[in-house]
């Protein structure tokens, strides 16, 4: 793993109302190796979810993994064309939530590059509208 910069936009969409966005610049750790990516940050006051670990898993630019472990911990999967369900655990409450993939753009390599995604969410299987990422990462 390699100390790197790691740029986020996050943008949620709920059902019926307009999207909101969030931006976030962080120092993180970056591993590249043939078919396989991971980063991996501390998320911040900003979030809501700060000490939380964050990391995006890269397999074969087909399979995104995000896995957050601390105070809020969950593992959401993504493959195109299949749904997910997991526990999004809160601590005082663990949730039900089912994503779906609508569009994944990996454009990474050894020095970083850009990972673009985007997923509808359900809760408790009620939809709730969509994600998206934009993630650049570029060496410290």
């Amino acid at each position: 793993m390699k100390p790197v910069l790691i740029a986020i936009t996050g943008t949620q969409q709920l059902a019926g109302e307009k999207p909101e966005s969030i931006q976030l610049v962080t120092e993180g750790s970056y591993c590249c190796e043939p078919g396989f990516i991971r980063f991996s940050y501390v998320e911040s006051e900003m979030t809501g979810m700060e000490g939380v670990v964050t990391s995006f898993t890269v397999e074969d630019e087909q399979k995104l993994t995000l896995r957050r472990v601390g105070k809020v911990n969950s593992e959401m999967v993504f493959v195109q064309g299949q749904r997910h369900e997991s526990l999004y655990d809160a601590g005082m409450a663990a949730l039900l939530v089912g994503v779906e993939l609508q569009e994944l753009t990996v454009l990474l390599n050894e020095h970083g590059g850009i990972l673009d995604f985007s997923y509808a969410i359900d809760v408790e299987r009620s939809a709730c509208g969509t994600n998206r990422y934009h993630i650049e990462i570029r060496e410290a």
